[in-house]
């Protein structure tokens, strides 16, 4: 059986020349010695690039924790701190905004889309026919604004797909 080719290592062989542990320190800094490792007490960062910190034995996202302290309690379940270049590691408060809810942050995204695509913070997305449009030139419908004929329109394909079902 092969060995390791590091000193001291008698772990078993698995590619160029080097165990697991020492290959893949090879492939990643292109030493088998180094050993790259965060400073303890610096935290981690998880698969979708938020930085945690674990304080008490739980893990709390920072831009979580910054928020709580600028604020001065700890903020309720469901409340969400969004990130305004959405960099998730730039923590920096002036980076951050409170939003009460996850449906107001939507909302709040709703209109940065709805500003990007045409220009006015308050346009609608018809759920139809997926345009922006003047809410004005728009009906409401429940919680939702829709253009009136495409609404029309819908409902008449679903009547006719429904007769023809039944004629089938």
């Amino acid at each position: 059986m092969r060995i390791c080719g590091v000193d001291g290592c008698n772990k078993k062989h698995e590619a160029r020349g080097y165990c697991h542990e020492h290959y893949k320190r090879f492939m990643l800094h292109g030493d088998p010695l180094i050993i790259k490792q965060a400073s303890r007490g610096s935290g981690w960062i998880d698969k979708k690039g938020y930085k945690y910190f674990t304080i008490n034995g739980k893990s709390t996202r920072e831009h979580r924790m910054i928020m709580e302290s600028i604020l001065g309690y700890k903020l309720p379940k469901g409340s969400c701190v969004h990130h305004i270049d959405e960099n998730r590691l730039n923590n920096d408060i002036s980076n951050l905004m409170y939003f009460p809810s996850y449906g107001e942050h939507r909302k709040f995204h709703a209109r940065m889309e709805a500003f990007k695509t045409t220009g006015h913070y308050d346009w609608q997305k018809c759920p139809y026919c997926h345009q922006y449009d003047d809410p004005e030139n728009m009906v409401k419908e429940r919680v939702r604004y829709v253009h009136s004929t495409c609404r029309n329109l819908l409902q008449k394909k679903m009547r006719e797909d429904k007769i023809n079902a039944i004629h089938i």
